[in-house]
């Protein structure tokens, strides 16, 4: 039994590297990447601009602010390209008529889930994270926590993009529109990046505080904003920590479920 389990997680492992695989390859190669890395090295420029460019003065307090809204930005930009791509990962190949393609052997259908959302992740996210780190070093440039911001906004960029392009995945799987998932994808976006919309006088509000509380992108900026700009320690950064993470794994099982009613003609999914 043991040796059966170990020969199903193998093969299990091996149709999700196959599927990653194919979909960076499509994503990275894609037009639309290259454009999406051009305009997130173009909006990340514009945004650190002040510091990169006039050579203005800052004092410390404003220094870490900025710091904090290019590392925002970068989790953002990360969110928005997965949520395109990852919008076009099922329901579009449905109607292409090319998702059977992805499944030449007999494939679980965790796998042909993991594989497409690590598809995603690595061509939208470490992506967008590549280009965003000379920025945040740079701009970080003279505070002490250029190097934590660096590796928060991984972390927390990582957790925050996984639990959407897993949710979108499982949307995707469930919709037969590739322009309907489109749709809903930016819905979420919007919905997620909101909280930076809002007044202070509506961030401090009770409304607010259920935003912060329900939005993953505020659970990131809260966490961002209180390593950067306020020094806080890791500990205190648990609780933000720990609500991605239960985010990425509501989106897991949604999506776990969601794609148990894929069925295609010419490949098995089991």
């Amino acid at each position: 039994m043991n040796a059966s389990a170990a020969v199903e997680e193998d093969s299990f492992m091996k149709d999700s590297l196959r599927i990653a695989t194919r979909e960076v390859k499509e994503n990275l190669y894609g037009a639309r990447s290259s454009m999406w890395a051009v305009l997130s090295g173009i909006v990340l420029s514009l945004m650190s601009s002040d510091l990169l460019l006039t050579g203005k003065e800052f004092s410390l307090l404003e220094h870490s602010e900025v710091l904090y809204t290019v590392t925002s930005l970068a989790i953002g930009l990360g969110l928005l390209v997965a949520g395109n791509l990852a919008a076009d990962s099922v329901a579009d190949e449905k109607e292409r008529a090319t998702l059977q393609g992805v499944l030449l052997t007999p494939t679980k259908r965790g796998a042909l889930l993991l594989g497409k959302v690590w598809g995603v992740v690595v061509a939208a996210w470490l992506l967008i994270f590549v280009i965003s780190a000379p920025y945040i070093l740079v701009v970080g440039f003279g505070t002490s926590v250029s190097w934590a911001a660096l590796l928060y906004t991984f972390v927390l960029g990582s957790l925050c993009v996984a639990g959407c392009a897993t949710l979108i995945v499982g949307i995707s799987a469930l919709s037969r529109s590739g322009r309907g998932v489109t749709l809903a994808s930016m819905t979420i976006f919007i919905a997620m990046a909101a909280p930076t919309l809002l007044g202070t006088a509506l961030q401090k509000s009770w409304f607010g505080a259920i935003y912060d509380a329900l939005s993953p992108f505020a659970q990131v900026r809260l966490a961002l904003d209180g390593v950067i700009v306020n020094k806080e320690s890791l500990l205190v950064q648990l609780p933000h920590i720990g609500a991605l993470a239960v985010f990425a794994t509501i989106a897991a099982v949604f999506a776990a479920f969601a794609v148990r009613g894929v069925s295609l003609e010419g490949g098995r999914v089991t």
